[in-house]
């Protein structure tokens, strides 16, 4: 156990460790305007490219499904095995955010973003060059799921990073807007991946999408190695840093002066004996090394302090994930392929509603800036339930003879899926402090991505064979109500929590018990 001791310190840079920096004292590089506005422009581009290429191989599921699958099956085969890929990279994503959320937790967020960016890149133009089921048979197959899976690795990592990374540079008080921004410019992506998807459905053959047309959004992958190169050369790490590589802050005599009456008591253990001793504090006389040991952010991230904040941030991002996928992924190929006669124009639809989705996400985030994450949220999620059925039952029914119903239809339901994931973002990354902050949010996120994002489709699919056209409703229910149990039963404070802590707050008492940290408030 950590030896501690009982001393009144002025309330600055103590326990860092455990306590983010408000926005308006972090340490800063001195970097222009138009620095930071490229670096966020590089960090969202990033976005919007990677998940461009992500959600192209959605919406071309049924072409790609004949190009490395065995052409002597139906159509819905085809689509499920190509959704069943699809998945497959999924199940990759909480591997990709553990590897890289402890990258960004150790050695910066920076870092992990452009770790992250070059292997998308790799993975997205690799998806270009494969050969086809025709030309190599069965290892067609083989090489497109590890290829996907390289994709599912990638993308676990840089949506969070990238999040992080921006909102630990801005005010805290409009992490819901900034947060709003990082997720439109995916969505925004997206969009972009429907749009070229329909382009290239009408303006090719299907012969000549068949042949070598589906390639081409793959091999503009390369593009996304650009946004890669901008962070590794030309900007800093700018964010909240754990405490052992972090600049300490420092106060100057009239900063002392101002602050010396808000002395707060304090339990100080060794790590903190060693960020005393930096600031010259007469309560330690012992001469100690001027860095603190890294923390572990895999240890912090499964700690039993870090365990529902944890469970809660794999059960909310459950209805965005599943419910973006089914959607504005799903619909698209729902409207086209699985209905019959299908719906006019349901790719022209689907990107025309996506695009509204994105448009609404600053809305949503600026909403919940406002009027606190949980009451937005809540009322996204509500909607989103209730609408749900609603919704597949107006394009199932409806949607073959009024194309505009079905717009309608998919529109409302995603400006419902907004109120929900806008927040959402802001709300994930107040859930977890600085030193185990990415690690747990990617770990949180991408658990849901792969329940949620990776298997609603292949079930919505298997439900519309099964049972009927109408079943995929089921699934948006059920999405809703695990979320929404999440946010209101499992999340510390009901999760209505902005969950910070900030040094004019009272610290923890931070005991070390073999493996485990334990922490309570001194009152």
């Amino acid at each position: 156990m950590a030896s501690t001791a009982s001393y009144n310190v002025p309330n600055y840079g103590v326990s860092d460790r455990l306590h983010p920096v408000p926005s308006e004292r972090r340490p800063r590089y001195g970097s222009s305007t138009l620095h930071e506005s490229l670096k966020l422009v590089a960090g969202t581009a990033g976005n919007i490219l990677e998940w461009y290429d992500f959600a192209a191989f959605g919406y071309l599921s049924d072409i790609l499904g004949r190009v490395f699958f065995p052409n002597d099956q139906s159509v819905d085969t085809s689509v499920m095995e190509s959704f069943a890929v699809f998945g497959a990279a999924f199940l990759m994503r909480p591997i990709g955010g553990l590897v890289i959320g402890y990258i960004g937790d150790v050695y910066g967020r920076k870092y992990a973003l452009e770790i992250s960016i070059f292997l998308m890149a790799a993975a997205t133009t690799a998806m270009g060059c494969l050969p086809t089921y025709k030309q190599v048979g069965n290892s067609a197959i083989f090489l497109l799921l590890v290829v996907r899976m390289l994709q599912g690795l990638s993308v676990g990592g840089q949506l969070m990073s990238s999040l992080v990374f921006t909102l630990e540079g801005h005010s805290e008080k409009m992490w819901g807007l900034y947060g709003s921004f990082v997720m439109a410019c995916a969505n925004i992506g997206t969009f972009l991946g429907g749009v070229v998807a329909y382009g290239l459905r009408k303006s090719m053959t299907e012969e000549q999408l068949l042949a070598w047309g589906w390639r081409l959004p793959f091999l503009s992958g390369i593009c996304i190695s650009f946004c890669g190169i901008y962070l590794k050369y030309f900007c800093k790490d700018d964010e909240i840093m754990p405490a052992h590589h972090a600049p300490v802050q420092t106060m100057d005599e009239d900063d002392h002066d101002a602050h010396e009456d808000d002395d707060i008591p304090v339990v100080i253990d060794d790590h903190d004996r060693e960020t005393l001793s930096d600031h010259h504090h007469p309560a330690v006389e012992e001469s100690v090394p001027s860095t603190l040991p890294p923390s572990n952010p895999l240890r912090l991230a499964f700690s039993p302090l870090n365990r529902r904040s944890l469970i809660a941030s794999s059960m909310v991002p459950l209805l965005w994930s599943g419910g973006f996928y089914l959607t504005f992924v799903w619909m698209a190929i729902y409207m086209k392929d699985l209905i019959d006669p299908p719906v006019p124009a349901a790719f022209g639809i689907n990107s025309c509603s996506l695009l509204i989705l994105a448009i609404s996400f600053p809305l949503a985030g600026a909403l919940s800036d406002r009027f606190g994450r949980r009451a937005v949220m809540s009322a996204g999620g509500v909607l989103y339930g209730l609408s749900g059925p609603i919704v597949i039952k107006v394009i199932g029914t409806f949607g073959s003879q009024n194309p505009m119903a079905a717009f309608g239809a998919q529109t409302g339901l995603g400006v419902a899926l907004a109120l929900w994931g806008a927040p959402m973002c802001a709300w994930l990354v107040e859930s977890f402090e600085p030193d185990a902050r990415l690690t747990s949010v990617s770990i949180g996120y991408n658990i849901a991505q792969a329940i949620g994002g990776g298997l609603s489709p292949f079930i919505a699919t298997l439900l519309v064979d099964d049972v009927g056209m109408l079943a995929p409703g089921i699934v948006l229910v059920g999405l809703s109500v695990v979320s929404l149990t999440g946010l209101w039963c499992v999340a510390p404070g009901g999760a209505a929590h902005v969950n910070k802590r900030t040094i004019k707050q009272p610290l923890e008492d931070v005991l070390h018990e073999g493996d485990e940290l334990e922490m309570k408030e001194i009152t």
